[in-house]
């Protein structure tokens, strides 16, 4: 509800198309928004999405988690001329939330030991995403994994909530 709040004021967020409409409104604003910022890039976003209307989530931690996630994407996506393309995948069942968000990526991805550096120009900036996440994981008992594999980047979560 905040989110759909701050982006009615700052004049970017459209009421009236709706992407998700999962009934949990925290996961529908922050979807809703990213991927209508999504499609102001010309970027297409599939979504499987089918949660219920109430998890004992914090609105806070899914807006770190799916915000970060997503802006990762279309950052990544915004740098393609074909395949501009993000999947994305979340569910829940019988206590777990799975969150797939998947990919295509030009260049190169660089990491330092097990963490993944960013590729934008504005480092100061950037590059903390990732490990934002991770920090969110450790409250659900959860588990990341990301991988590569011709030029799909794919990061999936489970959490337990």
């Amino acid at each position: 509800a905040a989110l759909k709040h701050l982006a009615k004021m700052t004049d970017v967020y459209d009421d009236k198309k709706q992407y998700a409409c999962s009934e949990n409104i925290n996961i529908d604003s922050i979807l809703n928004f990213k991927i209508q910022e999504a499609e102001r890039q010309n970027i297409k976003v599939a979504l499987d999405l089918s949660v219920p209307a109430k998890m004992s989530i914090a609105s806070f931690d899914l807006a770190i988690i799916l915000g970060n996630l997503l802006d990762n994407a279309i950052e990544a996506v915004a740098e393609l001329e074909k395949e501009r393309q993000i999947k994305t995948n979340i569910n829940y069942d019988k206590g777990r939330l799975i969150i797939l968000v998947e990919n295509p990526y030009q260049g190169e991805r660089v990491k330092d030991g097990n963490r993944y550096l960013s590729t934008n120009k504005e480092l100061s900036q950037h590059g903390l995403g990732l490990e934002n996440v991770k920090s969110v994981l450790q409250k659900y008992d959860g588990s990341m994994d990301i991988n590569q594999r011709s030029n799909i980047f794919s990061v999936s979560l489970l959490l337990f909530v």
